[in-house]
């Protein structure tokens, strides 16, 4: 599901892929005159930078890692399926029994282990898309920059870190696990179970590194 292909794919797909420059730039050049001001007095963060093609654009990334982080879970329900199930027992036997048993977690570890590695893949995919969306508003915000400094004796260039809009992905994307959960954070049996395996109990009964 998460190879190169399937990434530029997706950014082809989402029209954030190199193709887009040239209408990034076109929308700049068009937006330059409808700022009130010059866009290099205003900070990055300024909410009069964010112009309806930012967001747009900003939706668009959202919108695409959206559908990624819920095509996973949909793709890998059997092993999601398999995961609560097997936390069951994991706490039964950690947690209520206070018995260690490596051979359990270890197998239950396998498929924890496996949905985290779908989960990496994916997050690679929603940062690729983060960063056709974040190429996009610096084509455009480039055209901006020269329409507005055209003028100018001596022409600026649009500092690499001046990018209003700019898109990251939220905090979510670093704690998959968290998506296995209706509620993130809640107590449950399977957040129980992912602390035994976290806490200090590694494969074959090993501590944890």
């Amino acid at each position: 599901m998460d190879t190169r292909h399937s990434v530029t794919r997706c950014l082809r797909e989402c029209g954030l892929d190199l193709r887009s420059a040239v209408r990034s730039r076109r929308r700049g050049r068009l937006d330059a005159a409808r700022l009130r001001m010059a866009a290099s007095a205003y900070d990055p963060d300024s909410s009069e930078l964010i112009t309806p093609y930012v967001q747009e654009v900003r939706l668009i990334a959202e919108r695409a890692t959206i559908e990624l982080r819920g095509r996973l879970i949909e793709d890998r329900h059997t092993l999601v399926a398999a995961i609560h199930s097997g936390a069951v027992p994991v706490v039964v036997q950690y947690e209520e029994r206070r018995s260690d048993s490596p051979a359990l977690l270890d197998r239950w570890g396998r498929s924890v282990a496996e949905w985290r590695t779908a989960a990496a893949l994916c997050r690679t995919r929603a940062e690729s898309i983060a960063g056709g969306a974040n190429l996009r508003l610096a084509h455009y915000w480039d055209a901006v920059w020269q329409r507005q400094s055209a003028v100018d004796e001596d022409p600026r260039t649009r500092p690499q870190d001046w990018l209003p809009g700019k898109i990251a992905l939220d905090a979510d994307w670093q704690e998959p696990d968290s998506w296995l959960t209706a509620a993130p954070g809640a107590p449950s049996v399977l957040t129980a179970a992912l602390r035994v395996l976290d806490g200090g109990h590694a494969r074959a009964g090993r501590p944890a590194a």
